[in-house]
């Protein structure tokens, strides 16, 4: 089986910051992938009790910048199985013992970890998550329901990894080297 190449660190930054200053634009975007999804966006319902109010609000949007950055990309994409959710949510918390605790050397274990689908984008969420600093008029979200947000993006790109045929003239990367957002621009 081929493997399929790797979307640029570049492109994958590029996309979630144009998706964010977008967001008005891009609302119906996501609202339609999410819909188009229904599997995925159930999962996203179904973790909802184990967030706190301010983090479910955003929740659905996040793991719909994940699918709709697969979208930009080209290609096909095929709707989501809940086996495959089952099996990435396994993958993910399979991982969890080596990510833990929340401390200062949370982020680099995150780019250490090699079982990751598509892993420049998992170094978005974790950029958007755990580094990008923060924005005056931001509420800071405790770390533990960022980690759960994490965990949720993490787990829809793997399905959105194993349903997505780039398209044909698609040049991506052969392997991974994590790319800090300031080395990639």
């Amino acid at each position: 089986m081929p493997v399929t190449p790797l979307i640029p660190r570049a492109l994958v930054h590029e996309w979630s910051e144009t998706i964010g200053a977008q967001a008005s634009t891009e609302q119906s975007n996501l609202t339609r992938i999410m819909k188009d999804n229904r599997r995925l966006s159930r999962f996203v319902e179904e973790n909802f009790e184990s967030l706190d109010e301010a983090t479910r609000s955003v929740a659905m949007y996040l793991v719909g910048v994940v699918a709709r950055i697969y979208e930009k990309a080209g290609g096909r994409m095929r709707i989501a199985t809940w086996d495959q959710l089952r099996a990435a949510t396994a993958k993910v918390e399979g991982q969890i013992g080596a990510l833990l605790p929340l401390d200062d050397g949370f982020v680099a274990r995150c780019h250490a970890l090699t079982d990751r689908a598509q892993p420049h984008i998992v170094d978005e969420a974790v950029y958007a998550l755990f580094e990008r600093p923060s924005r005056p008029d931001e509420a800071q979200t405790p770390a533990t329901e960022r980690l759960k947000l994490l965990l949720l993006m993490w787990v829809a790109n793997e399905v959105c990894a194993v349903n997505w045929t780039p398209p044909a003239t698609f040049k991506g990367e052969a392997s991974y080297t994590h790319t800090p957002v300031e080395d990639a621009l």
